[in-house]
């Protein structure tokens, strides 16, 4: 498995810390969170010899709520599948938003090319950049019908 080729161009990690130079398999999840950070808080059309690189401008995904958050997850997994191709299996599922919240929370389950389990937690923040971060292990609780 490599880092991604910013964090090689750059030599360290979007923290500041030092790439190493022979990458295991933590330091290919901490890549491939940087780059998912990078990459979901990209607006596609922002880059002009990658137009489709991001999602979509979600503004109008806080507008249509609950109706729209289907289209934002689809939006996530196809530019995933796309942009990153360390991850296999992708699964992308948004959690359930309570009303007035401005937070979606959207879980992205996969496996590294390696075979080795990757789970992240995304926030999208109304008017914020989104946060990536490793998600624990945690019981599934039932959530209310």
């Amino acid at each position: 498995m490599h880092h991604a080729l910013f964090e090689v161009l750059t030599g360290e990690y979007a923290d500041g810390r030092p790439v190493p130079p022979v990458a295991g398999v933590a330091e290919v999840r901490r890549s491939v969170q940087d780059h998912l950070t990078r990459l979901l808080n990209a607006r596609r059309g922002s880059l002009q010899h990658l137009p489709d690189y991001g999602l979509p401008d979600i503004a109008p995904v806080y507008q249509g709520l609950p109706y729209t958050i289907n289209d934002l997850v689809d939006n996530i997994r196809n530019t995933i599948l796309r942009y990153e191709p360390r991850l296999v299996d992708v699964q992308v599922k948004a959690r359930n938003v309570k009303q007035g919240d401005h937070i979606l929370y959207v879980d992205i389950d996969a496996r590294l090319s390696s075979g080795h389990e990757v789970r992240f937690e995304t926030y999208f923040y109304h008017g914020r950049a989104a946060e990536v971060r490793p998600r624990r292990q945690r019981e599934r609780q039932q959530e209310p019908e």
